[in-house]
């Protein structure tokens, strides 16, 4: 059985046309043989249900601060709307699907991130449970993730990059792919870096040219391949039959980190 974690967020999650095709993506691909799991994060919408508070959103090196009242927004906005959103495209699709977040199951359990910034209820990851996630398959689901997870008797927020990187540790994948806004990480050019390796990671950041969201991203790229994955996949969305094939492994394009 081929095993493949997709991380999904930016405005594949909000982009209705996008995400539909997407989601047929993974319906046509899906099989008895082959099962994905789809790990979504959703931060334009969660700035957009932010901004009804009267806190403004904070970041630190693309991770978000995370207040005990943006946290609730930041629940329910991922493990609410986006999640169910996605599972409604699914199903609209004529695929199977089932919603979960970090915490159904204790699929991922945490602990409180410390640093010299405190960013509150923002957690790190210490176990994954992938039960749940192998039971889901077994009944021919695809598990569609959030990565809010479960850790002291409450929900802690997690960068979906971190969740999604985690995960695909925990089952072993065969195909790690995160789809962001770019065609891939960017050298100073804005041409995408075919290539990239820890050195070459941390070059680009202490430079400037890997910042904000990215950052967490390939750093936790990084920590997965230290950690059993043979190679990960940074693209951009182009539209289904270019994912399927990378799927199919018929097309490599992007960032490659191995």
């Amino acid at each position: 059985m081929k095993k493949v974690v997709v991380k999904i967020g930016g405005s594949l999650a909000i982009d209705e046309q996008k995400l539909q095709d997407f989601v047929r993506a993974v319906v046509a691909y899906s099989g008895d043989d082959k099962k994905i799991c789809v790990v979504h994060g959703g931060g334009k919408d969660i700035n957009e249900n932010i901004a009804l508070l009267a806190e403004a959103p904070t970041f630190v090196e693309g991770l978000r601060v995370t207040t005990p009242e943006i946290m609730k927004m930041v629940e329910m906005t991922l493990s609410g709307h986006v999640n169910k959103k996605m599972v409604r495209f699914f199903l609209s699709s004529g695929g199977k699907a089932i919603g979960i977040s970090g915490v159904d199951g204790a699929l991922f359990e945490v602990k409180k991130r410390e640093g010299k910034i405190d960013l509150g209820l923002v957690g790190d990851v210490v176990r994954v449970n992938p039960e749940i996630i192998y039971d889901l398959w077994k009944g021919g689901w695809t598990p569609v993730i959030s990565p809010i997870s479960f850790g002291n008797g409450g929900s802690w927020n997690v960068n979906a990059d971190t969740a999604a990187s985690e995960l695909a540790i925990a089952l072993k994948a065969d195909q790690f792919i995160l789809i962001s806004d770019v065609e891939g990480v960017l050298d100073a050019s804005k041409q995408v870096i075919s290539n990239l390796d820890e050195p070459k990671v941390e070059t680009l950041i202490s430079d400037g040219v890997i910042s904000g969201g990215m950052i967490p991203k390939v750093r936790e790229s990084v920590k997965s391949l230290k950690r059993g994955l043979k190679s990960i996949h940074i693209i951009g969305w182009r539209d289904s039959e270019t994912f399927q094939k990378q799927l199919n492994g018929e097309l490599n394009y992007g960032s490659i980190l191995e």
